[in-house]
Parts: C-alpha cells; sequence; structure tokens
C-alpha cells in the first residue's frame, strides 16, 4: 500500500553531510531524506552522473552505503540502496539514534 506521497516505502527528510562516489568521481553533498530503500542526495559539484551507475555514499552518522542511481534532477538524484544486511542495519541504526535525540523530554 502507497502512502499519501504516492510512494510504497515513506522517506524521511534530513539533512547529513556526506561523500559521494560515482564510477570514481568524487563530491561533497547532502542527504536530503532517506528510507531503507532508497536516498535523495543533493550533489554540490557537477560530476558526470548517469542512471544505472553504482554511487556510494558515505556519512558521519550511518558510514558506507552503496546503490544505484534511479533518476537524476539537477543537482539531486535518487538512488536504490543495495539491500544488503548491512545497509539496512546502518540506516535502522540511524533512525533509532535520531528517535533517540528527538524525544520530548
Amino acid at each position: 500500500m502507497k502512502g499519501f506521497n504516492g510512494r510504497a516505502i515513506q522517506r524521511d527528510r534530513t539533512r547529513l553531510r556526506t561523500k559521494i562516489d560515482c564510477m570514481g568521481q568524487k563530491t561533497p553533498g547532502w542527504v536530503l531524506d532517506l528510507s531503507q530503500h532508497g536516498i535523495c542526495l543533493n550533489l554540490s559539484l557537477d560530476i558526470p552522473v548517469a542512471i544505472g551507475d553504482k554511487i556510494t555514499v558515505e556519512t558521519e552518522e550511518m558510514g558506507l552505503l552503496v546503490g544505484t542511481i534511479r533518476w537524476i534532477r539537477g543537482p539531486r538524484i535518487g538512488a536504490e540502496l543495495v539491500l544488503t544486511s548491512n545497509n539496512r542495519a546502518k540506516v535502522e541504526s540511524y533512525y533509532r539514534m535520531f528517535r533517540d535525540n528527538h524525544q520530548p523530554a
């Protein structure tokens, strides 16, 4: 069943600094939203990217994630995360940390 925004999986907005590597081309950037299956990124520098390219995303909060580019809109790209148990655990750990830090006192 899809949510109100048409996505099968809810994505949460975030703003995490990241290092992005696509086929050896690197740029800093931002994670704009995240789910266990996908990630939206904003590239700081214009590097060559194409749909289907493999991408690595490294954040201080989650470490290294691996995915495949599914869409490109200007400096923003969407990637489907490789569904390894390691990627899933990193995303779940980030969500736990986020929830724990944003609980009312």
